[in-house]
C-alpha cells in the first residue's frame, strides 16, 4: 500500500481507443489518490492529453516496445498495468512475467486459456457448448460442408466474423448461398446463426475475484452503432443475469468479464465474451459499478471488493471533441513524452444537460 495520502501511480496503455479511454474515465471517478499515465504510438491521440503525463511508446509487435515501457514505469514508479487494447492484451498474457520483471508493475491479465477462450470466438462458442451454456449454433469459415449444413438448420441469414477482434470489424450478413461461398473463402472467420430478436441484446458486467467469486454484476440491454454501445438501459433482467454470472463463475476470469447475449425464444444465448475491460466500462462506472476502481483494490491494495447492484439507469452516448494546442502537439512530437510541458493544457467540448 502506498503511504498514506501517496498516489498510485497507474499507467494505462494504448489511451487512443475507446475501450482504455473508458478505463480512464472510470478511474477518474474512482476515489483513490491515483497519479495516471497513459501511452500510446503517436502524439495524435487524444487520450495522451486526458492524463497526468502521457508516453509515446513502439507497437507492442516492435522489440523496443517492452524496454520503452519498462523505462517509463521504472522512471515514474508506476504500480499496476492496464489496457483495453487487444494487441497489447496478447502481448501481456504472452510475456507476463517477463513484462512484471522488467517494468517493476503488477500486469494481473487472465491465464493465457482464459484469455484465448475469450479472444477466438470460435473458442468461445465451443467452451460454452463444453460447460453445458446455450451456445449460437455455428461453423468455422474452413469447413465448408459444417457451414452449408449450418445453413441449412439455423437458415438464413447467418452472421459471418473475424475469429478475434471487436467492435464488429469485418462483420457481415450472408444470406443465400453465393454469400456463404464468399464467407468460405475468407480464413479465420467464424459462421454463426441469427440470434433474435434484434431488440433484445444484453451485455453484462461481471467482477471476479482471485477465489473466482463474483463481487457483482450488471446488466444492460443495448442498441448498437458501428459495432459499439449506442443507447444502454440497465434493469435487472434475472435469466439475463444468472445465465452471465453462470458463464463467469464457470470461466473464472481475473477482474472484469463482459458477457453478451440475446434473450431469444430459447432462453439467454451468450454470443461473445470480453473477459477483460470492455467498451462500457465508463457506463457502468457512471452508475457506481466502477470496476478499474475494483481492479485496484483487489488486485493491487489486495483488499476484497463488492460492487453495488444496481438495477436502474440510461446512457446516450455521443461523439465529443478534446481540442489540443498545437504548442503540446509538439512537445510530445518532440520528445515522445507531454512531462515538461507547461504550456496551456487540452480542453473538452462542453456538451450535456442545460444549466
Amino acid at each position: 500500500m502506498s503511504a498514506a495520502g501517496a498516489p498510485v501511480t497507474v499507467a494505462v496503455l494504448a489511451v487512443g481507443g475507446n475501450v482504455s479511454q473508458g478505463i480512464l474515465k472510470a478511474l477518474r471517478r474512482s476515489p483513490l489518490p491515483l497519479r495516471i499515465l497513459g501511452t500510446d504510438v503517436s502524439a495524435d491521440q487524444a487520450g495522451l492529453y486526458a492524463v497526468d503525463e502521457g508516453h509515446v511508446l513502439p507497437w507492442a509487435s516492435d522489440p523496443a516496445f517492452l524496454p520503452e515501457l519498462a523505462r517509463v514505469c521504472r522512471a515514474a514508479g508506476v504500480r499496476v498495468l492496464m489496457s483495453g487494447c487487444e494487441p497489447i492484451i496478447d502481448f501481456l498474457v504472452a510475456h507476463r512475467a517477463e513484462v512484471e520483471a522488467a517494468t517493476g508493475a503488477l500486469c494481473p491479465v487472465n491465464p493465457p486459456a482464459v484469455h484465448e477462450i475469450g479472444e477466438d470466438k470460435l473458442l468461445t462458442c465451443r467452451w460454452l457448448a463444453d460447460n453445458g451454456f446455450d451456445a449460437p449454433r455455428h461453423a468455422p469459415s474452413e469447413d465448408a460442408e459444417a457451414a452449408r449444413r449450418l445453413a441449412e438448420t439455423a437458415g438464413w441469414p447467418l452472421v459471418a466474423k473475424p475469429r478475434r477482434g471487436g467492435g464488429a470489424r469485418g462483420l457481415f450478413l450472408v444470406h443465400d448461398a453465393d454469400d456463404l461461398a464468399y464467407a468460405c473463402r475468407k480464413p479465420g472467420y467464424l459462421l454463426q446463426e441469427y440470434l433474435r430478436p434484434d431488440d433484445a441484446e444484453y451485455t453484462v458486467g461481471c467482477f471476479c475475484k482471485r477465489d473466482g467469486g463474483l463481487a457483482g454484476t450488471i446488466v444492460m440491454r443495448r442498441e448498437l452503432l458501428a459495432g459499439t454501445t449506442y443507447r444502454a438501459w440497465v434493469d435487472d433482467h434475472p435469466a439475463v443475469r444468472r445465465a452471465a454470472e453462470a458463464i463467469t463463475a464457470a470461466l473464472r476470469p481475473a477482474g472484469p468479464c463482459n458477457i453478451q447475449l440475446r434473450l431469444t425464444e430459447r432462453g439467454p444465448v451468450c454470443f461473445e465474451i470480453n473477459a477483460r475491460f470492455s467498451g462500457t466500462t465508463p457506463l457502468r462506472a457512471a452508475f457506481g459499478f466502477n470496476e478499474a476502481d475494483a481492479f485496484l483494490r483487489h488486485y493491487l491494495l489486495g483488499g476484497d471488493v463488492t460492487l453495488p447492484r444496481v438495477t436502474e439507469g440510461v446512457a446516450l452516448r455521443y461523439w465529443n471533441e478534446l481540442y489540443v494546442p498545437a504548442a503540446a502537439l509538439e512537445h510530445v512530437r518532440g520528445r515522445g513524452t507531454t512531462a515538461g510541458y507547461d504550456g496551456p493544457g487540452a480542453s473538452a467540448e462542453l456538451f450535456g444537460p442545460a444549466r
